[in-house]
């Protein structure tokens, strides 16, 4: 059984398929999963968009659906009764998932480590009540859980594989997208959840009016996510108000954020893993952030980290700008974005230079192939 909430968590479980096939003949998959994982021949019991909500104001509010996805999967796990369960991030939900099957004596294996090192330190030492082995992304936080009594291994970053292998250069993605061959292009990335979308989005549509109003030929581009539909975020299109312009000068994709990215000459980014795909691929970017006041009120006392962004995180200081809550006005993220196409400044040179460090951080290649390695070991066992 698998489970993954999120759509880096989808992506991750649809990579980590095949490769798990391949060292368990014969294996079957269920769980919670989405577009990506289904596709990969897992049998995603709960969609993905049934739980993907974050903060707490919005967790609170749609609680009744979470319970519910919740319920639906631990009677699966009774009635199944599946060999592993492998939990993929998505901590809060995942965690309660875990701690269910651990008490049905079913292993699990929880990839991608609860960010102790950024809050709430003190979970290190009970996370054996909801894993029997934890897969963590970066070097640093193995010795955090093993100091705890809870196996632990270093499997690092899949992204260094996945961007690698599934991200076109330039001139591919523009043809890819329909997009200019030259001029410049600015990407529009939202988020992955409907609620980070609907905050952000119109925010992002206005600092889109202002970089147009100050240079017509720029082009803007705007992918969908797959967890997204499609008909939902053009409707927040239009509610935005677009003026006639910009209808002319966006382009909305099926997908397709990494060539996006790989398309742009700057980005507007919501915080998440996307801005370190963004780092990976070399697009100078802004991340911005807004939630629910009492969401961000909460986090900001519990928080003890700098940063938000996860390049800015991994080097330990601010790289990228990051405009969170008022701070996230389109007057603010235009000016982010002309300096990073302006040729007067190197504030793009800088990000550049600055994401090839990120790269470095991240370690070695084959973070799938050792999390299927880990994950066969423990089924055999």
């Amino acid at each position: 059984m698998l489970a993954a909430g999120e759509a880096s968590g989808d992506m991750y479980a649809a990579e980590l398929l095949p490769r798990l096939t391949e060292r368990l003949p014969g294996l079957t998959t269920f769980g919670l999963g989405g577009a990506q994982s289904r596709a990969a021949g897992m049998d995603t019991i709960v969609d993905l968009n049934q739980v993907s909500v974050m903060g707490l104001v919005e967790v609170l509010r749609h609680y009744g659906r979470l319970r519910a996805a919740l319920d639906e999967l631990i009677a699966a796990l009774e009635q199944r009764r599946p060999d592993l369960l492998i939990v993929i991030d998505f901590q809060e939900f995942n965690q309660r998932l875990a701690k269910a099957a651990k008490a049905r004596g079913i292993p699990v294996l929880f990839f991608v480590a609860p960010q102790v090192w950024a809050w709430r330190a003190n979970r290190a030492k009970h996370f054996d009540r909801f894993a029997d082995h934890l897969a963590v992304l970066f070097d640093f936080e193995q010795p955090l859980f093993e100091s705890h009594g809870l196996p632990t291994t270093h499997v690092g970053h899949p992204l260094i594989d996945l961007i690698d292998r599934q991200t076109p250069d330039r001139t591919s993605a523009r043809s890819s997208l329909a997009l200019p061959a030259n001029g410049p292009v600015i990407g529009l990335l939202p988020g992955s959840r409907h609620s980070e979308i609907a905050r952000l989005l119109p925010i992002f549509l206005a600092t889109a009016e202002r970089l147009l109003a100050s240079a017509p030929h720029r082009h803007f581009v705007l992918p969908c996510a797959e967890s997204i539909e499609r008909g939902w975020l053009m409707e927040h299109v239009e509610a935005a108000g677009p003026s006639a312009a910009l209808r002319d000068q966006l382009t909305v994709t099926e997908g397709a954020a990494r060539a996006v990215m790989a398309a742009s000459d700057a980005l507007l980014v919501a915080s998440g893993t996307a801005s370190l795909e963004a780092a990976l691929i070399g697009t100078p970017m802004t991340i911005a952030y807004r939630s629910s006041p009492l969401t961000y009120a909460i986090a900001s006392r519990l928080v003890q980290i700098n940063h938000i962004g996860l390049p800015n995180v991994i080097l330990g200081r601010e790289v990228v700008p990051e405009r969170l809550q008022n701070a996230a006005t389109p007057e603010r993220l235009s000016q982010d974005i002309e300096e990073l196409l302006s040729r007067d400044s190197d504030a793009a040179a800088t990000q550049r230079a600055a994401f090839r460090d990120v790269r470095d951080r991240l370690g070695t290649a084959g973070a799938l192939d050792r999390l299927a390695d880990l994950a066969a070991d423990m089924v055999s066992e």
